[in-house]
């Protein structure tokens, strides 16, 4: 499966009292990441939206802390499609420090597709489909949680 790599340099606003990434923050780094990727693949999600009235809606969402991110830190979010269905999209993140390498959070995020106007589930757009069919051929199917 093909991954993307987004960076974010942390500011003030991201960090709670100890100095640290609020823990919500990491599904934010998530949201950029499955943004970045679809945008590095060639497909803008503000373009469903807009021009085939459809949006994708979180249905599930993980996230394990494993080492903490502090202001001015350089966060590399590591994004890639770890399971897809006709209606569904799962990504897996990883957030790791820039400088260390250190990997600090984990996570996996599951969207169903949705119409913009009634909510109704619906089919991904086709052009959407085959980007992640070719990025990752081999995760057809609902991933199993644990």
């Amino acid at each position: 499966m093909k991954a993307h790599d987004s960076t974010y340099r942390l500011l003030y606003r991201d960090v709670d009292q100890m100095g640290v990434l609020y823990y919500a923050r990491y599904f934010e780094l998530f949201e950029m990441g499955r943004t970045e990727w679809a945008r590095a693949e060639g497909f803008v999600y503000r373009d469903m939206e807009a021009n085939d009235g459809l949006l994708l809606a979180v249905t599930h969402a993980s996230c394990s802390y494993l080492a903490s991110l502090r202001f001015d830190e350089v966060a590399v979010v590591r994004t890639s499609v770890c399971a897809f269905t006709r209606t569904t999209l799962s990504y897996h993140t990883e957030v790791f420090e820039q400088e260390s390498g250190r990997l600090c959070a984990s996570g996996d995020v599951e969207l169903g597709c949705l119409t913009c106007d009634g909510l109704a589930p619906h089919p991904l757009p086709a052009a959407f489909m085959e980007i992640v069919r070719r990025a990752a051929p081999d995760c057809f199917g609902r991933r199993k949680r644990t």
